[in-house]
């Protein structure tokens, strides 16, 4: 009986690890930081406004003129397939967002994927604060001076801190 206990205790653990790994390696924000901060902006939100253009044909970068596909499926970065697209549509999903967080929430609050993992989460489909259950679109619309769109904006970019690990 002990040895089942341990086998099971094993077996648990294996798969918490395994798990664990799986979620670092498709978080965007780990991506980037553990391949590509060390030699471009150390924030992927920065590289994506200073270091890339998005096209018709995808994100473009600045200096190269290349696709970042191409460049990422030529070995930079050093990135799996996955990797490179989960990258990607990070760095597709800041440019579309724009810059409202670092502009209207960033000097009272952490960055966005630290407060919506720490403090929001979305119940029955509605962004809600963790702890408050206080619907964080109706909050918004008298915090921090948000116009209606930025509000929209600011709960998509919290959504999408959550649904990625």
């Amino acid at each position: 009986m002990r040895h089942i206990f341990k086998m099971f205790l094993l077996i648990t653990v294996f798969v918490w690890t395994v798990g664990i790994a799986v979620a670092q390696q498709s978080d965007p924000h780990q991506i980037y930081e553990q391949n590509c901060g060390g030699c471009h902006a150390a924030h992927a939100g920065d590289f994506a406004f200073e270091s890339t253009v998005a096209t018709e044909n995808g994100l473009v970068g600045k200096q190269s003129a290349r696709l970042l596909s191409d460049l990422l499926e030529a070995g930079h970065g050093k990135l799996t397939a996955e990797e490179s697209g989960i990258l990607i549509r990070h760095l597709e999903n800041i440019l579309k967002s724009g810059r409202v967080y670092r502009d209207k929430c960033i000097n009272c609050h952490d960055s966005a994927v630290e407060l919506a993992r720490g403090q929001l989460i979305v119940r029955d489909g509605v962004l809600v604060g963790r702890y408050s259950d206080r619907d964080i679109a109706k909050f918004l619309s008298g915090h921090g001076r948000l116009t209606e769109a930025e509000v929209t904006t600011i709960v998509e970019v919290f959504e999408r801190q959550l649904i990625t690990p």
